[in-house]
């Protein structure tokens, strides 16, 4: 009896829109900044950096397709977990977890997003800072707010907070040069990126709880 025949196996490329974002975010990455052009672009991308300004416009452009895609998605995850039927500690315990993860894949956002705000124009920069902040923001507080309501942290600033946390969870993937030459550590690998993610959740949830101590 004759086999079937298989289906061919098809294999979509990615578009020449995403090879340029792939490239930014490698370049970005692999050099520890923001600060790349056009030439740089091209040339990892192996396309015309005429593409640029044909997908977005403007490297301006580029930038924000490229926060979009990195960031976008995990909106809809935050909100998931504000909305959660779990207390407020385990929902700081996964938010954190969350950030550092999107941090370690890709470590040049909050860089990127600061670049951008203080580059371009007012519009651009509040756009920037309403799409990318204020939904973190608002998920801190809700979070911090429910909390409180459950008696199990103290009554926190959320500005105050933001900030702090925001700053503890990038520190180490902007930091890579005092790894290397502080403490000898090349690269930041899954098992770093963990360790830090329990280091910093258990600090923070230290500092907001009323009762540390009964804190598992």
């Amino acid at each position: 009896m004759a086999s079937k025949a298989k289906a061919p196996v098809v294999r979509l490329e990615a578009s020449s829109a995403d090879q340029l974002l792939n490239a930014t975010s490698a370049l970005m990455i692999e050099r520890n900044t923001v600060d790349i052009t056009f030439a740089d672009i091209a040339e990892k991308s192996g396309l015309n950096a005429a593409l640029i300004r044909y997908h977005f416009g403007s490297k301006l452009g580029m930038f924000m397709a490229l926060l979009e895609r990195d960031a976008g998605g995990t909106f809809d995850d935050l909100e998931r977990l504000v909305k959660a039927d779990m207390d407020a500690g385990q929902k700081l315990r996964h938010h954190v977890h969350g950030i550092i993860k999107v941090y370690y894949r890709y470590p040049y956002m909050n860089r990127l997003v600061a670049a951008l705000a203080v580059e371009t124009d007012s519009e651009t920069a509040r756009f920037i800072s309403e799409r990318f902040s204020r939904p973190l923001a608002a998920a801190q507080k809700a979070i911090l707010e429910q909390g409180e309501a459950e008696g199990i942290f103290r009554k926190i600033d959320p500005m105050l907070f933001y900030f702090s946390l925001i700053g503890m969870c990038d520190h180490l993937f902007i930091g890579r040069h005092s790894l290397r030459y502080a403490f000898g550590v090349e690269d930041i690998d899954d098992d770093l990126r963990k360790a830090y993610a329990v280091h910093v959740t258990d600090l923070l949830m230290r500092s907001v709880l009323v009762k540390p101590e009964t804190d598992a």
